[in-house]
């Protein structure tokens, strides 16, 4: 199982920005590019140097950039993010597994 990092950070910029909209939460385009570099940044590191999961960086991007306390969820960004962050999670667990 090989999960694409470019793939998992689009699904969860795309979640993210649907749960804004439902939510009525505005913000520019410029922050979910900024929001992908920081993603891109962490992931592309091996797990063993990754200090973060994909949702605590969310969760601590949203802090910073929009001053708002939102818990984010991968259920919150939908089936699809879930499923390819469980899958993410299996893979970084084989990772150390077979260390």
């Amino acid at each position: 199982m090989n999960i694409s990092i470019s793939e998992l950070i689009s699904q969860i910029v795309e979640g993210l920005k649907n749960y804004f909209e439902v939510n009525q939460i505005q913000v520019n385009e410029n922050f979910y590019e900024e929001l992908m570099i920081i993603l891109s940044t962490e992931l592309a590191k091996p797990f063993n140097e990754q200090i973060y999961t994909p949702t605590q960086m969310l969760n601590d991007y949203i802090k910073n950039k929009l001053n708002k306390d939102i818990k984010i969820t991968p259920h919150n960004l939908g089936s699809e993010v879930n499923n390819t962050l469980i899958l993410w999670g299996i893979e970084k667990a084989k990772f150390f597994n077979e260390k």
